[in-house]
C-alpha cells in the first residue's frame, strides 16, 4: 500500500497529525510526502503534480482537498482541520480509528464527475467543485449569455455564472440557492450569483450537454475561477465551454453516508 500526505500550506498542526498517523501505519507501507509536509517533517517531498498513491491523505480543509484532486492522482481521504470541511470524511477526533479501518480494508472508493472547461479551444484544469465566471469589479454586474449545444437558456444579468458538479452542489452553488445533487449522479448545475432579474433560477443540466457561456457587451471584464484554485481573465471575445470530463474525482469513504454528512455539516450547522 502506498500512502501520500498532503497538508494545508503553512500548517504546523497538520504536520503534527501526519506524525501521529505515521506512527501507527504498518511499517511495510510506502509513504510519500508533499513538499509542504516535508518541510515540517525533515523528509524528502514531492511536487503535488508528481504524487500518485493508493490513498492520498489530505490534512487541512476543502481547499486542500480540491488542490490535491486537481494536481495529484489517487483517491483522497480528507481530514478536516478547517471550518465546514464538507469534502473531508474525517474529523480530528477520528484520526486513529480511521487509520485502523484503512489497515483492515474497511473503506470504499466513491467516484464523482469532474468538469472540463475549454476557453477559445484551450483546455484548462478540470473542476471537482465548480467553474465560476464573475465580474472582475466589485458591485459591477455583467450580462451573460448561457446556452447548451443546441438551445439558448438565458440572458442573465448577475454578478456571475456558476457551473457546478454534484459534489460542488453542496458548496458555492448551495449558497447561491442551487439544489443539492447526490454526489454519484451525472449532472451539472447552473446557478447565478446575485441575479438582477428574479426569473434567473438554478437549472440541472444532463451530462451529455455542453454548456456555453459568453459575456455580453464591450469592456465587461470577468474572471474565470476553477475550484478557487485557478483563475484567468476573460472577456466578451472569449468562448467558454463546459462539459463532463473523462476524468473523475475519487474519495475514500470510511462509512459515513452522504446524508449523514449533509445533516452534520449543512443542516445541523444552519440550525445551530
Amino acid at each position: 500500500m502506498k500512502i501520500a500526505f498532503v497538508i494545508r500550506k503553512g500548517c504546523q498542526r497538520c504536520a503534527t497529525i501526519v506524525k501521529r498517523i505515521r506512527e501507527i501505519l504498518p511499517p511495510e507501507w510506502e509513504i510519500v510526502y508533499d513538499k509542504e509536509s516535508a518541510t515540517f517533517l525533515n523528509v524528502r517531498g514531492k511536487d503535488l503534480e508528481k504524487i500518485q498513491a493508493d490513498i492520498i491523505i489530505c490534512i487541512g480543509g476543502d481547499g486542500t482537498v480540491l488542490r490535491t484532486l486537481q494536481a495529484s492522482k489517487g483517491p483522497v481521504l480528507g481530514i478536516n482541520m478547517g471550518g465546514l470541511g464538507f469534502l473531508s470524511e474525517v474529523e480530528i477526533g477520528e484520526v486513529e480509528s480511521t487509520i485502523f479501518k484503512l489497515e483492515r480494508g474497511e473503506y470504499s472508493i466513491e467516484k464523482s464527475l469532474k468538469l472540463k472547461v475549454i476557453v477559445n479551444g484551450v483546455r484548462l484544469p478540470d473542476s471537482t467543485n465548480e467553474i465560476l465566471v464573475h465580474s472582475d469589479k466589485i458591485a459591477k454586474i455583467r450580462r451573460f449569455s448561457v446556452s447548451t449545444s443546441n438551445n439558448f437558456i438565458d440572458l442573465a444579468v448577475a454578478d456571475g455564472v456558476l457551473i457546478s458538479t454534484p459534489v460542488g452542489s453542496t458548496s458555492y452553488s448551495f449558497s447561491a440557492g442551487g439544489p443539492i445533487i447526490y454526489p454519484t449522479l451525472r449532472a451539472m448545475v447552473i446557478s447565478y450569483l446575485a441575479p438582477f432579474i428574479a426569473r434567473s433560477r438554478s437549472m440541472v443540466i444532463p451530462p451529455e450537454e455542453e454548456i456555453r457561456v459568453r459575456i455580453v457587451g464591450e469592456n465587461q471584464g470577468c474572471i474565470l475561477i476553477i475550484d478557487g484554485q485557478y483563475q484567468q481573465e476573460v472577456s466578451s471575445s472569449d468562448d467558454i465551454r463546459v462539459t463532463i470530463s473523462e476524468n473523475q474525482a475519487e474519495f475514500v469513504m470510511i462509512g459515513r453516508s452522504f446524508f449523514e454528512r449533509m445533516r452534520d455539516k449543512l443542516i445541523k450547522n444552519v440550525v445551530d
